[in-house]
């Protein structure tokens, strides 16, 4: 499957609410697992700003990179998001996938003095 390389140094990412697991048959409750190395998935709701103006978005996250502490509102960053258009039967569109979900904390800039 085809993986595009999301670039998020110009966007402010912001958690909308806690990770949750990622639901594969609503029918069953069957939790969905990464083919490669069976980690339950979560699904992690942000809030995507770029230039003022918000977007939510799904990305999903394996278990291992649920960082802990993770509070809504607070500013997070998603090491190694892609996006991955899909088609099928029903339609079309793009899934977004990270590596982790960690806090951002913004690093004060120095004044210079020690």
């Amino acid at each position: 499957m085809r993986q595009i390389p999301v670039d998020t140094s110009q966007m402010t990412l912001m958690l909308i609410q806690q990770p949750e697991k990622k639901v594969k048959n609503r029918e069953t409750g069957e939790i969905a697992r990464d083919r490669a190395t069976d980690q339950a998935l979560f699904n992690v709701n942000v809030a995507v700003i770029v230039d003022g103006k918000p977007d939510a978005v799904t990305i999903v996250v394996p278990e291992d990179g649920i960082a802990e502490a993770l509070v809504p509102g607070m500013p997070v960053a998603l090491p190694g998001l892609v996006a991955r258009p899909w088609e099928n039967n029903n339609g079309h569109g793009i899934s977004y996938r990270a590596a982790a979900v960690m806090a951002n904390v913004p690093v004060a800039a120095s004044n210079g003095k020690g």
